[in-house]
């Protein structure tokens, strides 16, 4: 079964949509929706914003649903061009610093690299680029951010939530991949116009890929 993680409504209700046999779910105020899309089974399961949610609402769509494979969707900044498919060749949690006792910035606990890896499925998966993804519980507003994240963990996207599903995917030993929709590139005003036809792309993506399962 496939579980498919969005932060936002916007990301999760085109999926839902299109959903027949549909239920829902109430775990701990998160909700999850499971249903049939084109004869297969999916939950999509709606975090909320920031890698705190997300963390959470992973480790209950895996312990509370017998899921195989996980895709964390939704929209991101991007350096790439509005409106471009990322599919994550990795994520890396910019924000989690323990350089103090001799880690590498974004080096979590219990990994050995920054980067985590994501899973062979990402390969069955249709996008614009692969690359890295850059996480953290903030929103990249400005252009400079956005460089940053490029120059320094060699970052295509960068979003609020992906690290936190690959960190408790890879912990669960849960096939995973990472799907954004370029919304803006660091700029919120850019992120109001696009989010809706990103959300839409997004969509489809998953649609493609059930598809072709």
């Amino acid at each position: 079964m496939l579980g498919v993680i969005c932060a936002m409504e916007i990301e999760a209700k085109g999926l839902i949509s299109l959903m027949e046999e549909k239920s829902e779910k109430n775990i701990i105020g998160y909700k999850f929706t499971r249903g049939r899309i084109n004869g297969n089974t999916v939950v999509v399961a709606l975090s909320g914003i920031g890698k705190g949610y997300a963390a959470a609402v992973t480790a209950l769509l895996i312990s509370h649903f017998d899921v195989t494979e996980v895709i964390n969707l939704g929209v991101c900044g991007g350096n790439i061009g509005t409106g471009k498919s990322i599919v994550a060749d990795s994520v890396v949690q910019y924000d989690f610093d323990t350089t103090a006792v001799g880690d590498e910035l974004g080096q979590l606990d219990g990994f050995d690299s920054p980067y985590i890896r994501c899973s062979e499925m990402k390969s069955r998966i249709r996008g614009d680029i692969r690359g890295v993804i850059a996480s953290g519980d903030k929103f990249i507003s400005k252009a400079d951010e956005a460089r940053r994240l490029a120059s320094q963990f060699g970052a295509v996207g960068f979003d609020m939530e992906s690290g936190a599903v690959a960190q408790i995917c890879s912990k669960a030993k849960v096939d995973f991949a990472i799907v954004r929709i370029v919304s803006d590139g660091g700029n919120a005003d850019e992120y109001e116009s696009f989010k809706v036809e990103a959300a839409k792309k997004g969509v489809k993506t998953i649609i493609d890929y059930l598809n072709c399962r």
